[in-house]
């Protein structure tokens, strides 16, 4: 038997089963992609974290003010602002609820309103 006959056979022998293995693969991770879940946002932690400030500042602004017709204009404009400016809101929210009814609170209430307002 010629050597070089049997290295070419040994090398098309692998070459099929490469080709065997990753047609295998790819027909494998193709039904596992598919079979995920169809939000796209299932596991994203950052919207989490957007949605849970929302409703923050939500909560604060329902205490604070009475007029629906500012609430939903407030609504509004929470869904256009972005992931900064919408977590430096929650965070002046965060202090009105701890604080209280104080002047620092009326401060930040303030603020909040007045960044809802010029962003």
């Amino acid at each position: 038997m010629n050597p070089k006959r049997g290295q070419k056979r040994f090398i098309r022998r692998i070459a099929i089963w490469v080709v065997i293995f990753q047609i295998t693969i790819f027909l494998l991770g193709l039904t596992v992609a598919t079979s995920g879940t169809t939000d796209p946002n299932f596991d994203n932690p950052s919207l989490f974290h957007v949605r849970s400030d929302v409703l923050k500042i939500l909560s604060v602004l329902e205490n604070r003010i009475g007029d629906q017709q500012l609430l939903e204009k407030a609504k509004h404009k929470l869904s256009v602002l972005g992931d900064r400016q919408t977590r430096l809101i929650a965070s002046l929210s965060d202090r009105v609820t701890q604080e209280g009814n104080t002047t620092g609170s009326d401060i930040a209430f303030l603020l909040m309103t007045a960044l809802m307002t010029l962003l």
